[in-house]
């Protein structure tokens, strides 16, 4: 991996991938001109939906849910 900085001064790294054909091809349609930076697009965007994905995961294990339903249960059974 190498690194160097661009005209905009960021940093990039200039590293090696192994894909299958038929999806490197679809990526250099896609890409136009600049596979890099639709690359870097993609991983952003899968990146983006990894954290949302988690965010729901935890949403979704909260204890306060499991405490509100355990109080509405006991709340029933008392009536």
């Amino acid at each position: 991996m190498t690194t160097r900085n661009t005209s905009g001064g960021d940093t990039r790294e200039r590293t090696s991938i192994t894909l299958p054909p038929d999806l490197m091809r679809r990526a250099k349609v896609a890409g136009g001109n600049n596979l890099s930076a639709y690359v870097e697009v993609a991983l952003r965007e899968k990146f983006l939906v990894d954290a949302m994905v988690e965010v729901a995961r935890i949403k979704s294990i909260d204890p306060a849910d499991d405490l509100f339903e355990a109080a509405e249960a006991d709340a029933e059974a008392a009536a």
